[in-house]
This record gives structure tokens, C-alpha cells and sequence, in this order.
């Protein structure tokens, strides 16, 4: 694969633009070695067809068409940006894409069209992002991405961020998607497949799917780490791994670690629904999730690699006691640990978040009520692992993500505050 065409100034430029004059939240992760952002800028607003460069900061752009970013290429997004999709329109990346947001500057991905919010979860208004698996590199940090769905060719909604297709190198592409936002997609959040290596931390994913759609759904041999993640009202599965039906390898394999999944798997009609599931053939180390008020809480598959797959120190709370005995679910290889917390009913749910709202329906699911951080008092406090058994796959700040590590609490959001720190919204206006 052909290196990014780069300018002499390049690395003159992106060091006055994304680096050091900037203090505090404002600072773009200078811990990362993502590839340089190209030198010159977008020239038109309207975002169609083949484009690279960088999107300005501070600007606004109008996705107008379907956008492709060649393999050779790379599209840079800077702080601030915000992109209004015009139509049913994609952003499909070959290359490389760099969102550059930050804590104070964030990047926003998202539909003006005004019926975006009584329409939620009926119909999906843009396309999203599809990724190659063989980009080169995908990093996207502090990045709304709302209000995806829009049919495809063959009128089935788009994943919000979808990574697909077949990679002839190590691992496929590197993709870190952390301290991020997505809310009212109506297919899959986070759809992967393939070989490829990923960092999903720190997000906040509310209410992803229609009918139908897992907020997290990773297949076909990724390995990663997903952890400190705030996943509200999953439609299916919050998170879901397998690897395929039949092939073994390459292995579906994650850490699952430290995560906050609120009422999730109530808006599907007709199916099982699970707030973690490990299924066909993958393999997964899941530890110190906080999983309050979902339909059913965690499934070890019979069919998961259960030889390779550990777990302990969940938190998992019913919302009522007739589901207590499916905080796993019955008949699946996952039991009911001795270092689990397990509970049911309104008040046993109420005891552990900052503020936890009982509605599960889609009618109740229209805005985010729920405030996630652990309350005085809450069973989750000090009764996480806090040495991991496992290994991480992100264990050095760089090219494959930042190195979070277990907590002593359960949860996205630990008293030390060294997990998440973006608290949802209740239901985003753009």
C-alpha cells in the first residue's frame, strides 16, 4: 500500500495546528502516532464524490452526495467541525480518516432533518461511516455521530460505523474509536468484521437500533479491547461477539471490561436478547460491567470458545425478579459467579447509579434520563478486579489506542474518575 502523500510542510503545519498551543481539554492526543494530517484543506463546503485533505476547524460542512476517501489518501477532520448530511448520504473511507476532535472542540456528524427526532428509531436519515478493512488507519476521537440509518442500495439500514471486507495485512487496519458519542441510529452502532485490531473506550451509545441492531456488533476475527463504554437502550444485543458459523479462525477475541449497559435488549420484537453475548466460536475476558435493568444480562454461548473465555466481578441487577434467573441466561455455558454481584427489582436497580430511570419501552427510550455514575453507597464501589487474569491488547498508549487497565470499582465510571468522563445527554438537538 502506497505511503500518504505528504507536503515538505506537513509537519510544520500540523504541529501549529494540532499541537501545542493549545492547553487542557483542548489538546489533541499527543500520546497518539496517527499519520500526519494532510497539509491542505477541503476548498468547498459541499462534501460529494472523491475527496482528501483536511475539513477546517471551527467549520461547517454539508455532506451533499456520497463521499469516497481513496486508498491512498487520507481525510483529516479538525476540532470543532461539524458535518450536516443534506440526504441518505455515506462517507467511505479506503484510506486513512483522523477526527481530531477534543474535549472542548468536539467533531459532530449529523442530519438537519427536522423530523429526526419524532421519527426516532422508524427511520434512519444518513448513511454513516463504511470503513475497508483495508484502510490504513481509522482514529476518531470526540466525534458525535447521530441520527444514522438511511437505506442502502438494497434498502437495508446502515450501521452507523461499519467496518467490513478482507485485509491482506497484519491485522487488518488499526481502528481506535474512543471518547465518543452516538445516539439514534437504527441498525448496528459499531458493526466489525474481520482481522483487524480496535479500541472501542469511552463512549457514550445511546439508543442504537430500530426494531432491530446491536449497539456493538464484532465478527469474523477482531481482537480489541472494549471497556469504560456507557451503552443506554439497546435495542438487541449491547454488545455481541462471534467469530462465523463455521471457520475457527481468525478468532473473534476481546476484553470486555469495565462497562455500564442500562436497559438494554427491550425494544426487539421476537428475539432473545442479551446485554453481553459470546457466541460461535469467539472468545472473550469479561470483567467489572455494571448491567442494570436489561432484558437478559450475560450469554456464554455453548458454541462461544468457552476453553478461552473467563469471566467474574459483573454486576447484574433485573428489573424485575421474574428475570433474576436469566442475569445469565439459562442454559448457556455462563453461570453465576462467586465474585458477581447479582440482584433484581426497581429498588436493588435504583441502588447503584447516580440516577437510574425504570422505562424500557420505546415509547419511555425517547430521551436518556439516566445518570451513570455510581452513587454514594452503591454496591458496584470496591468490588471490581482490579489485576487483570488476562492480557490487554492495548498495553501502550499509541498506535492501537489508549492503555486503560481494570478498576477497583465496577463500571464506566469508577470513583477515581479514571474511566469515562462524558456523561449522556439526554437527547441531542442536532
Amino acid at each position: 500500500m502506497k505511503k500518504h502523500g505528504l507536503y515538505l510542510f506537513t509537519a510544520a503545519l500540523a504541529l501549529s495546528l494540532f499541537a501545542c498551543t493549545k492547553k487542557g481539554d483542548d489538546l489533541v492526543d499527543s500520546t497518539s502516532d496517527y499519520p500526519k494530517p494532510p497539509g491542505s484543506f477541503v476548498t468547498s463546503s459541499l462534501l460529494t464524490g472523491t475527496i482528501k485533505g483536511t475539513l477546517k476547524q471551527d467549520s461547517t460542512y454539508y455532506l451533499v452526495g456520497n463521499v469516497v476517501v481513496n486508498k491512498s489518501d487520507t481525510l483529516a477532520v479538525q476540532q470543532g467541525v461539524t458535518v450536516i448530511a443534506k440526504g441518505n448520504f455515506n462517507i467511505s473511507v479506503r484510506g486513512a480518516l483522523l477526527c481530531l476532535g477534543t474535549d472542548a472542540k468536539q467533531i459532530t456528524f449529523t442530519t438537519d432533518d427536522p423530523n429526526k427526532l419524532s421519527d426516532l428509531g422508524v427511520k434512519g436519515h444518513w448513511g454513516g461511516f463504511l470503513i475497508d478493512s483495508l484502510s490504513k488507519y481509522v482514529y476518531i476521537r470526540f466525534t458525535h455521530i447521530n441520527y444514522t440509518g438511511g437505506p442502502d442500495a438494497e434498502g437495508s439500514s446502515q450501521a452507523s460505523f461499519d467496518v467490513e471486507g478482507s485485509q491482506s495485512f497484519n491485522n487488518g487496519t488499526h481502528i481506535i474509536f474512543e471518547d465518543n458519542w452516538m445516539f439514534g441510529g437504527i441498525d448496528d452502532g459499531i458493526h466489525l468484521a474481520g482481522n483487524i485490531t480496535v479500541s472501542i473506550k469511552r463512549n457514550v451509545l445511546q439508543r442504537l437500533g430500530g426494531p432491530d441492531g446491536e449497539t456493538m456488533n464484532i465478527k469474523a476475527g477482531v481482537t480489541g479491547d472494549i471497556a469504560y463504554n456507557y451503552i443506554w437502550s439497546a435495542a438487541n444485543n449491547s454488545i455481541k461477539l462471534e467469530t462465523g458459523k463455521t471457520v475457527l479462525s481468525p478468532q473473534t477475541n476481546m476484553n470486555i471490561f469495565n462497562n455500564t449497559i442500562v436497559n438494554g435488549g427491550w425494544r426487539k420484537v421476537g428475539e432473545a436478547t442479551q446485554g453481553i453475548l459470546i457466541d460461535k466460536y469467539a472468545a472473550a475476558n469479561i470483567f467489572n460491567n455494571v448491567l442494570v435493568g436489561c432484558h437478559t444480562g450475560i450469554n456464554i454461548a455453548s458454541k462461544a470458545d468457552t476453553l478461552h473465555s473467563t469471566y467474574g466481578n459483573n454486576l447484574i441487577y433485573a428489573i424485575d425478579d421474574s428475570l433474576k434467573n436469566w442475569v445469565y441466561s439459562v442454559g448457556s455455558f455462563g453461570k453465576v459467579k462467586s465474585s458477581d454481584i447479582i440482584g433484581s427489582g426497581h429498588t436493588a436497580c435504583a441502588s447503584v447509579l447516580t440516577n437510574w430511570d425504570p422505562g424500557v419501552t420505546p415509547e419511555l427510550t425517547l430521551q436518556d434520563n439516566d445518570v451513570p455514575s455510581l452513587k454514594s453507597g452503591s454496591p458496584a464501589i470496591g468490588k471490581g478486579l482490579a489485576t487483570a487474569s488476562f492480557t490487554y491488547w492495548v498495553n501502550i498508549s499509541g498506535t492501537n489506542g489508549t492503555a486503560d487497565v481494570l478498576n477497583k470499582d465496577m463500571g464506566a465510571y469508577p470513583t477515581d474518575s479514571k474511566g469515562n468522563k462524558h456523561l449522556p445527554s439526554t437527547r441531542p438537538s442536532i
